[in-house]
């Protein structure tokens, strides 16, 4: 059994100091009665007068509001609280980032006696009202372009605050389900915990709890008028109220920057240390290690903890601290000398930091440090009786206690016999003999493996010795396929070659147990919105789409059994499995043990209809006279669940093998002819683009209101829906059992395509004929609209409820929405030519490229992962832009007006360059060769081949692999003629005309070889090769 002890021994851990019995006290008069000041009481603030009190820094200029002018227009917005809002209220804060006002609305509350309530601004709102009425909170103020739904909220009224709009907000509906106790006296801040240590929770801080750690960090870190402090910690994460309180309790100055700058780790540095010299640099600086590294080692080397940069104190919290051999890359040692470097440590239940360490060496390992504040408590849960084991830390206080109603409701009592309050961590830490303490890990970081309870932490720290000083391990358990997954950051890029030779290196120092099933190499460590590594994103970019079972098995034996050979005939296997005979191994000859055999059949049994045949895999695995070439053999036969057709066996009829090598068997391409299968009434004109779903629904919409979804083999219908007016808007898929679709009557309906029920409508406010955009995460709809007011939508995918709404440009959208998924952001063309990138997050508007002409085709990116993304004016221009500024970089001018949508094709054997394929009013189809410069600064456009078809095109082609044909580019012209044309050259390979004009895109689903396209008498076609 675990035992609880209190260690006396160390400053911080001595029991406070009893106070007087209250029987003795003095009753006070009434002057004597007054409350001291607060640190962030206006009365006290406005001394500071003509320092500055804040600096918005943009690209162009900084905006510097001082504290005299701050405290004027806190008075301004204490006047419409006193009107609407009860002194003593909680008031919930939905802010799109920090912002001058934002801060300024914060600062009003407090001295209002109200307490604030930092929530999630992509938070939907039915889960925002029940969070409010859990925290006793029924007010909300929203800025910016962020809303909340008038189904759970009343609209009170409107304030503007330094030009930008405050909305205020009451809870419809109050539930009764708050707390039992009542809030704290002299409440500051209600927050909830990240969630990184397990479930939220909410914690309320009364202003007792959390100014003795502002006034204790004040003195150890000497912070003063001079300095200034980035507020760049989101307001959610309690850490923000530290950089907000350091300021005002100091008269220092706050920075702050734009998302457009924070999102770009460059841009971030160029704001926080600027080269112009009348610009001030920061000198305190709070961030997560995982936030921190994105400056990445030279710059931090350079630019941030350079002798001669501005910063004073580093403060790194919320994760463990960075070893000594990265600190080693970050600075010089003389660094120590001049700057504070801290290890800040701490629990939201706490009021955020409890422990700081100052670096005086970057050689010895760094402690948690020493508590802040002389009446923090800590107590060591050890796991046994050896005094250096590890053991849970709890943190206490007799003081700084705040109310968390989950815990403490369920409690009879909230103290033990020393009157202090303890707080779990969860957090397993080492102390040694002369008390200091160490971070050891989670205490949840513990996951059962066949049988095996292994630590993610020690896996990790061990896996980390074995790596450049420059590279990070971060292991995850993906509990369904019950695997164990290593991620290694490698900030430069290592070879195949490289990367197996390290991972023999890691795998030959754990134990059977501790072996990762795979590794991943990534540039970069995916961060959550508070700056913590966001392991979950981590998961998902680590978990590869599904595998044939043959590949599974064939990158197990590749990548993983090639070190567990012995020493004396490692080379011989290696080069054994390299050949083809190495197939007439058995597994256990090629190095697999029961252990690997478990796993590997868990994620191959996930793919197989039939139990038996998992056993009998498991079996032949471990039999050691049956070759890895029947296991194989026996896997292509197996019934698999992959849409339940059998994977055929490897086609040996092209290529053979001989002593020689490879021979390649040349294969005559056969002429190609579309013949014609079915076609369905829709009874008015098709003009939508058709759209399909994993080659089993195909669906789309007519003019006549009607919407079909068909089998795609035989056209039968499978559902319909009647919409109220007509739809010219492509389908968008969200999963087997919901689509989406815009329609001329302002909505934006759901509907399933297997029943053709209508699951939602979301009324938008005008005509939508651009294709709604489902986000890459699955969490948010984009819609762009004919709206007059909003033209933009941000919809939550789970519940449709508007998360923001945004007008770009003076007219409406007919292009469809590009979405960067590593920026956040999107790109949006609108009719009267204005470009603008927008964040997903708060639908702020980051830069705006203004064409001459309006945009009807869609963006579209470069390449997957370019700066450069292409537009197209109707002129005819297309352009090709940097992502970061909307610049643009070259122009490519067609001899008529452009309708159609680019299409960007990559070659496999990437070259530097790009095609881009489109249709053009001029009657050709156009082929571009786009070469990207160095960091794509550049970018050439060449006219790789035009194509006339006989007609104008408004239609976007397709692309189209067919084999053995290959790449083919279909494309449809306004008097019916479609043709199919080679992409190589452009020559026409095929060619027919329908019996109307078409105007809708077609879709081309690769396993039947068809292609489906509308048309304006009124039929859907149905194509095959």
């Amino acid at each position: 059994m675990a035992t609880a002890e209190i260690h006396p021994e160390l400053p911080g851990e001595s029991r406070p100091e009893e106070d007087p019995p209250s029987e003795n006290l003095q009753p006070k008069t009434p002057s004597d009665a007054k409350p001291p000041e607060k640190l962030y009481d206006i009365s006290r603030i406005r001394g500071f007068k003509d320092v500055p009190f804040l600096i918005e820094r943009v690209e162009t200029e900084d905006m510097i509001l001082t504290y005299g002018t701050a405290v004027d227009e806190v008075q301004i917005v204490l006047q419409f609280l006193l009107q609407k809002v009860p002194p003593g209220s909680g008031i919930a804060l939905r802010f799109a980032e920090h912002t001058p006002a934002s801060c300024l609305l914060i600062l009003a509350l407090l001295n209002h006696k109200c307490h604030f309530f930092p929530t999630d601004k992509m938070m939907l709102s039915q889960e925002l009202h029940e969070q409010m009425c859990a925290a006793g909170v029924h007010f909300i103020l929203v800025n910016k372009h962020l809303t909340v739904s008038p189904i759970h909220f009343t609209h009170l009224s409107t304030i503007v605050v330094l030009k930008e709009v405050c909305k205020l907000y009451m809870v419809k509906h109050k539930s009764t389900a708050s707390a039992k106790n009542p809030l704290p006296a002299n409440m500051c801040y209600t927050i909830t915990t990240t969630g990184s240590t397990g479930r939220r929770k909410i914690i309320h801080v009364p202003y007792e709890c959390i100014a003795p750690n502002i006034v204790a960090l004040s003195q150890k870190l000497n912070v003063s008028m001079a300095d200034i402090i980035y507020l760049g910690t989101p307001c959610t994460f309690d850490p923000f109220v530290v950089e907000f309180f350091l300021a005002l309790q100091n008269g220092a100055t706050l920075l702050i920057s734009r998302h457009s700058i924070r999102d770009s780790p460059s841009k971030l540095l160029s704001a926080l240390f600027p080269d112009n010299l009348a610009k001030p640099g920061i000198s305190i600086l709070q961030m997560t290690p995982s936030l921190f590294r994105g400056f990445g080692a030279t710059y931090i080397r350079d630019r941030v903890l350079s002798r001669s940069s501005s910063l004073r104190v580093l403060l790194l919290g919320g994760e463990p601290f960075p070893s000594n051999a990265e600190l080693v890359t970050w600075m010089d040692p003389s660094v120590l000398l001049q700057k504070h470097i801290c290890n800040v440590y701490g629990i939201t239940e706490i009021s955020c930091w409890s422990h700081l360490h100052i670096l005086q060496s970057l050689q010895t390992p760094v402690p948690l440090g020493k508590p802040i504040n002389e009446d923090t408590v800590i107590r060591i849960q050890f796991q046994n009786d050896n005094d250096s084991a590890q053991g849970e830390l709890f943190l206490g206080s007799a003081t700084r206690r705040c109310y968390i109603p989950e815990i403490d409701d369920k409690l009879t009592f909230l103290q033990d016999d020393t009157g202090i309050c303890f707080r779990a961590t969860g957090d397993l830490v080492t102390r040694e003999k002369d008390g200091t303490l160490f971070y050891g890990e989670r205490s949840n970081d513990m996951v059962k493996r066949a049988g095996n309870r292994i630590s993610l932490g020690m896996i990790t720290r061990k896996i980390q010795k074995c790596l450049l000083s420059s590279e990070l391990a971060a292991c995850l358990w993906l509990e369904d396929l019950q695997k164990l997954i290593c991620c290694i950051r490698s900030m430069d890029p290592k070879t195949r070659v490289q990367q197996r030779a390290q991972t023999f290196d890691i795998l030959s120092k754990v134990s059977i147990a501790e072996q990762p099933d795979r590794f991943v190499y990534l540039p970069h460590f995916p961060c959550n919105v508070n700056g913590k590594l966001d392991k979950k994103e981590l998961l998902k970019m680590c978990i590869p789409l599904a595998q044939p079972a043959q590949q599974i098995l064939k990158c197990y034996l590749h990548d993983r059994l090639e070190c567990v050979e012995k020493a004396d005939d490692t080379s011989a296997k290696r080069q054994k499995m390299e050949e083809p005979c190495g197939y007439d191994l058995s597994f256990r000859q090629a190095g697999g043990t029961s252990f690997h055999a478990i796993t590997i059949c868990r994620e191959i049994g996930l793919q197989m209809c039939i139990d038996d045949e998992q056993r009998h895999l498991f079996e032949m695995l471990l039999d050691e006279n049956v070759p890895l070439r029947t296991v194989l053999r026996f896997l292509d036969t197996a019934k698999l669940v992959a849409n339940n057709i059998k994977r055929k066996p490897v086609e040996t009829a092209a290529v053979s093998s001989c002593h020689g090598g490879l021979v390649i068997k040349r294969i005559e391409h056969p002429v190609l002819k579309l013949q014609f299968h079915w076609k369905v009434n829709f009874e008015k004109c098709i003009d939508s683009p058709v759209s399909e779903y994993e080659g089993r629904y195909i669906c789309v919409g007519a003019h006549s209101k009607i919407l079909r979804t068909l089998d795609p083999q035989t056209g039968n219908e499978l559902s319909v829906v009647r919409l109220p007016n007509r739809i010219e808007c492509k389908v968008t898929f969200l999963s087997e059992q919901l689509a989406m679709v815009g329609c001329y009557d302002g909505c934006l309906y759901g509907f399933n395509p297997q029943t053709g029920d209508t699951v939602f409508c979301v009324e938008i406010g005008g005509m939508i004929k651009s294709q709604p955009l489902l986000t890459a995460d699955g969490c948010r709809i984009i819609v762009c609209s004919y709206s007059e007011d909003y033209n933009v939508y941000c919809l939550s995918a789970e519940r449709q409820e508007v998360l923001w709404c945004q007008k770009i440009g003076e007219k409406a959208i007919f292009a469809g929405a590009l979405e960067l998924p590593s920026e956040q952001s999107l790109i949006i063309c609108t009719l009267d030519g204005s470009c603008s990138r927008v964040a997903i997050t708060d639908g702020s508007v980051e830069w705006t490229q203004k064409f001459k002409e309006p945009i009807f085709s869609s963006p579209v990116l470069l390449e997957s992962k370019s700066n450069v993304f292409l537009a197209a004016e109707v002129a005819g221009r297309v352009h090709a832009c940097h992502v970061g500024n909307g610049k643009i970089l070259a122009t490519f001018t067609t001899e008529g007006n452009i309708f159609s949508s680019l299409v960007v094709k990559t070659p496999p054997t990437f070259m530097g360059h790009s095609f881009v394929v489109f249709g053009c009013i001029d009657q050709h189809v156009y082929c571009l060769r786009c070469t990207t410069g160095p960091g794509a600064k550049s970018v050439d456009f060449e006219l790789h081949w035009k194509t006339n078809v006989g007609a104008p095109i408004y239609t976007t082609p397709s692309l189209l692999t067919v084999q053995p044909n290959g790449l083919l580019a279909w494309c449809a012209a306004t008097d019916g003629r479609v043709v199919l044309m080679n992409f190589r050259n452009g020559e026409i390979q095929w060619s027919d005309k329908l019996p109307g004009e078409v105007f809708s895109s077609a879709c081309y689903i690769e396993s039947l070889r068809r292609v489906y396209v509308g048309c304006r008498d009124n039929f859907l076609y149905c194509l095959g090769l």
